[in-house]
C-alpha cells in the first residue's frame, strides 16, 4: 500500500450518505441547486433542510449525522462561494470514473444551479443583467451535453475547460448577486462558453 492515503471523493461519500433515503437526484445536481438558490437568495437552515428533501425526494427523514451533515454542506458552500474562490470546488464525481459519469454530472449540476436559482425568485426580482442571461443561458446548454468518448485526451481537456467555466460563473453569479458578502479577492470569470 502506498504511503499516501486515497482522499475519499466527497462525491461519493454524499452519493453513500443520501442512497438508502432513494434520493431522486445526484449529489451533484444538489450542490448545483444549493448553489443556484445561494447565488439568488440567502438560505437559512430550515429552509435548506425543507428544500433538500423536497429535491431530492427523500423517502425517509434524514438521520441526525446526515442532517448534520447537510448543514455543514449548506454552511461551507456559502463559505466557499463568498471566499477568494480557490476552495470552491464542483461536487463531482473524480477523474477516475468514465467521461460519461463525469459529463452527465456536470449536466445535472449545471441543471440544479438553474432550478435553485430560478426558485430563488432572483429572476422575477428583474436582477438579471444581459451577462448573467448569458451563464445562465451557457448552464442549459451544458445540461444538453453528452459525452463522446472517440478522442479521451480531447474530452478531458473539454472536460475541465467546462468545468472550470461553470465552476468561476458560479462564483461570478455569487458576487454579482452579493456583492457585500465576497471576498474583495474574489475572481471573476472572463470564459465564454461557445
Amino acid at each position: 500500500m502506498s504511503e499516501i492515503e486515497k482522499v475519499a471523493n466527497p462525491f461519493d461519500d454524499w452519493d453513500d450518505r443520501l442512497a438508502p433515503l432513494n434520493a431522486l437526484n445526484s449529489p451533484a445536481e444538489l450542490q448545483g441547486m444549493l448553489c443556484g438558490r445561494l447565488c439568488g437568495s440567502p438560505l437559512n437552515e430550515a429552509d435548506w433542510l425543507r428544500l433538500v428533501n423536497d429535491f431530492m425526494a427523500l423517502t425517509d427523514e434524514p438521520d441526525a449525522e446526515t442532517t448534520d451533515a447537510l448543514l455543514e454542506f449548506l454552511q461551507l458552500t456559502r463559505e466557499q462561494l463568498s471566499g477568494e474562490g480557490f476552495s470552491f470546488v464542483l461536487l463531482l464525481p473524480d477523474d477516475e470514473q468514465g467521461m460519461a459519469e463525469r459529463v452527465e454530472a456536470l449536466s445535472q449540476w449545471c441543471h440544479g444551479f438553474l432550478s435553485g436559482f430560478g426558485a430563488s425568485g432572483a429572476a422575477e426580482q428583474d436582477q438579471v443583467s444581459s451577462e448573467t442571461a448569458d451563464t445562465l443561458r451557457d448552464f442549459s446548454a451544458i445540461v444538453q451535453i453528452e459525452s463522446d468518448d472517440n478522442d479521451a485526451a480531447s474530452a478531458e481537456s473539454d472536460f475541465i475547460e467546462v468545468s472550470e467555466y461553470v465552476r468561476m460563473s458560479a462564483l461570478t453569479l455569487f458576487q454579482r448577486f452579493h456583492p457585500d458578502s465576497v471576498a474583495a479577492t474574489a475572481p471573476t470569470a472572463s470564459a465564454t462558453l461557445h
